[in-house]
């Protein structure tokens, strides 16, 4: 197939086969693996399109701007980029009005448990320790009082994250053979071998360690921006014509054709600011 002069960064499981689509591992077919962290691995002005949802925030602020950078350099000019993050601005509104809420009805359960999910938005995904974190362990209670705020926030992906999470199969309940399977892996992983050497030569230090290796492994958020920022950070790079769109609005052509952040005509990621902006 004859890829369209159009670049997915960061493009994760969600991707479109036209488009050259970029992760930091391969995770599917036509993916380039590559470190974003070490630039975009093509020439300067080689497309017309750049685009990126939900990628910007794992890098540090000073790394967010070498990428951004990046961007720049290999669109040619007149070329879009496209961004996708979570909105700062969404969750500290709705932080502060339901705060608001909390003082006025303190005994309401449903206003309680839509601030904790908004306090979990906010810093769980930049404090946590662990994969999933606090967000993990909300979404896999079996009832939620708020459900239908959940998944209003956090969109698709959301539900389908939560029904996995509810729907897998107890380890107790697993089939013997499949746990052997498991087992087998694991005793053959050579990443295993050095954890558990790592394990006996730093016993004390090895929680150490494995809290430095999840908080490099590129699952938290370092940064968060709202439109006023990142307006500013486009400008300040040279882009122009700086806007903020919807989910299904785009000056790219055919945009809603590549169902990148949308499904089933949905929004994908409800939480995002969509900007785009042109070289």
């Amino acid at each position: 197939m004859t890829k369209l002069p159009y670049l997915n960064l960061g493009c994760g499981s969600h991707f479109n086969a036209q488009w050259v689509n970029v992760d930091f591992s391969k995770n599917g077919e036509g993916v380039i693996a590559h470190n974003l962290l070490k630039g975009i691995p093509f020439a300067d002005n080689t497309f017309e399109v750049v685009y990126h949802s939900h990628v910007l925030e794992h890098f540090s602020k000073d790394d967010g701007v070498l990428f951004i950078k990046e961007c720049y350099r290999v669109l040619k000019p007149g070329g879009i980029l496209r961004i996708a993050v979570p909105d700062l601005e969404q969750i500290v509104n709705n932080y502060a009005r339901l705060l608001m809420l909390g003082k006025k009805e303190p005994d309401n359960g449903k206003i309680r448990a839509d601030y904790e999910w908004m306090m979990i938005e906010m810093y769980d995904q930049t404090v946590r320790n662990n994969g999933g974190g606090e967000m993990l362990k909300y979404l896999a209670e079996k009832k939620l009082v708020n459900e239908d705020f959940v998944i209003k926030r956090i969109g698709y992906e959301g539900e389908m994250l939560r029904k996995n999470i509810l729907n897998a199969v107890p380890q107790k309940k697993q089939l013997f053979s499949r746990k052997i399977y498991h087992f087998a892996r694991r005793l053959l992983s050579l990443r295993n071998y050095r954890q558990w050497l790592l394990k006996l030569l730093f016993s004390k230090e090895y929680k150490l360690l494995e809290l430095a290796w999840f908080r490099q492994s590129g699952e938290i958020h370092q940064w968060m921006y709202d439109i006023y920022s990142i307006r500013h950070l486009l400008d300040t790079i040279g882009f122009k014509h700086i806007a903020q769109k919807d989910f299904n609005e785009s000056d790219i052509s055919n945009w809603s054709s590549f169902k990148l952040d949308q499904v089933d005509n949905k929004i994908r990621k409800p939480d995002s600011l969509f900007v785009e902006a042109v070289k």
